[in-house]
């Protein structure tokens, strides 16, 4: 029971000393924890008919990387920012948070700090309304607390809590292995409850979407995650189009985009240079494939376009999958894993709190224990971009070869749902 025990000291350990600008600490942290939850899933048998315990050491996992100051990204300060300033009756989709700040005095000091700690202040909100909602009930809380980051942690753990109870719920035969993948995750309770980041409210949308088979339910589920985050859409494609269904979620995929019009593309034209757009070009970070289009561009001056143009070529690999019967005679589960996988494969822009609705996706299709723990590698090693530049072509190589080899062995599995 000991190395059980030693797991959560390991966790607080790596969120407390967390630098990213530190390689060496980077490096052992990251294989120390991945490799130590892969020991940890061969002695799972530990907590065999004991269930609720087994449980309640995932909570007290989370537990103990509460409190803890975000280290790993700044994006926090920006949810920060944008929440306040829509509580005060401001919009951070119209003017950029500098701007802001200029032009009313009357802000506090809370605000020109996460101003300070934030990187991109001179850009407009890319964040939906009802994902800033969380954060200002967060905010509320730690103001309650008097605590600077300790009360929205808290309401991701409360999240993070429901995913726990949902998955057993949902899939309630599994074995304890089955559960250890999300349950202990270090990536999911890491980046998701210490970091903050929304990948970790996206979760009971996709379970529930997963195991509904109402149309209308379905819809629904869309509607509400991509107003947590856009590309929660991509999920519409896994849906069986039944000539019934389509009219249903054109409706719902419609009223997504005229929510995201009224508040995130209110000036559409900024938002294309300074806001999201910088997604489709400019920014890079981590792509797995958009390097091979980024080089012949580079040589020939139109480096830029290399984000938009491995999008679309995700866009046309997306089509002839639509068109392809065979892809919907996958279940709706690999179907969204596939969609997924590609997105991430595909696009420019990978942060490794990204990988965690792939966890559950791989997890629900049984994807071995090898496979999530080189996800885990993949992810955690992408900070070493932040180092230096170098490190991306290594971190390039190792998705490539990683990946790769892992397609050969599984080529069975990958066959079917290609």
């Amino acid at each position: 029971m000991f190395p059980f025990i030693l797991y959560p000291f390991l966790l607080n350990l790596v969120v407390d000393g967390f630098d990213r600008n530190d390689v060496g600490f980077i490096f052992v942290s990251s294989f120390v924890l991945i490799f130590y939850f892969y020991f940890l899933y061969q002695k799972i048998d530990t907590f065999k008919n004991h269930f609720w315990i087994f449980f309640l050491y995932s909570v007290i996992l989370r537990c103990f990387v509460l409190g803890s100051t975000p280290q790993f990204s700044d994006d926090v300060y920006r949810y920060f920012f944008d929440a306040n300033v829509l509580s005060l009756g401001f919009s951070p989709y119209e003017t950029s948070p500098f701007d802001l700040i200029v032009a009313n005095s009357q802000f506090g000091e809370n605000l020109q700090d996460y101003l300070k700690k934030m990187n991109s202040p001179h850009y407009l909100s890319v964040y939906p309304v009802f994902l800033l909602l969380h954060f200002y009930l967060g905010l509320i809380l730690n103001s309650l607390l008097d605590t600077s980051f300790f009360g929205v942690q808290v309401l991701f753990l409360l999240f993070d809590i429901l995913n726990l109870y949902l998955i057993r719920k949902m899939y309630p035969q599994e074995p304890l292995g089955f559960y250890w993948i999300y349950y202990a995750n270090p990536m999911v309770i890491i980046e998701g409850v210490s970091q903050m980041h929304p990948e970790i409210l996206m979760i009971p949308w996709l379970l529930f979407l997963l195991r509904s088979n109402s149309i209308w339910r379905q819809g629904s589920f869309l509607l509400i995650g991509s107003q947590i985050k856009i590309n929660f859409l991509l999920f519409m494609m896994g849906i069986t189009p039944k000539k019934k269904n389509i009219p249903v979620i054109v409706f719902f995929v419609f009223l997504s985009f005229v929510i995201w019009k009224w508040t995130v593309f209110t000036n559409l034209e900024i938002q294309g240079s300074r806001g999201i757009g910088l997604f489709f070009h400019s920014f890079r970070f981590a792509g797995i494939l958009e390097p091979f289009i980024y080089y012949p561009l580079s040589l020939i001056g139109f480096s830029y376009l290399s984000g938009f143009l491995s999008l679309v070529v995700f866009g046309l690999v997306f089509i002839y999958l639509l068109l392809q019967q065979s892809f919907f005679h996958l279940s709706i589960t690999q179907r969204l894993f596939v969609v997924y996988f590609l997105f991430l494969i595909f696009s420019p822009v990978i942060h490794p709190w990204y990988w965690i609705p792939l966890v559950i996706l791989g997890l629900l299709n049984r994807l071995s224990l090898k496979w999530h723990t080189f996800v885990l590698l993949v992810s955690f090693l992408s900070y070493f971009i932040y180092v230096s530049d170098l490190f991306f072509y290594i971190y390039w190589i190792v998705c490539i070869f990683g990946f790769g080899i892992y397609g050969i062995q599984e080529i069975n599995y990958l066959r079917k749902t290609a």
